[in-house]
């Protein structure tokens, strides 16, 4: 009879590591999110400029129809 060796702490360290992504792809990851959240976040100001003025020329243009 064969007896299986259980396996060393070493191994099943080496093992876990290859389970899983190593840290470098979740600080590249975590980069690119943060970059991209900043870009959003200049997008979104925009956005929301262009809507105020867009609701302000509104708001002028029911006053002459109103006014008519």
């Amino acid at each position: 009879m064969l007896k299986t060796r259980k396996p060393s702490k070493l191994q099943e360290h080496d093992e876990l590591l290859t389970s899983f992504p190593l840290p470098r792809y979740f600080q590249v990851h975590f980069q690119h999110i943060h970059e991209r959240t900043d870009t959003v976040h200049q997008e979104l100001a925009e956005l929301k400029t262009h809507v105020y003025q867009l609701e302000n020329k509104l708001d002028a243009l029911l006053m002459l129809l109103k006014e008519r």
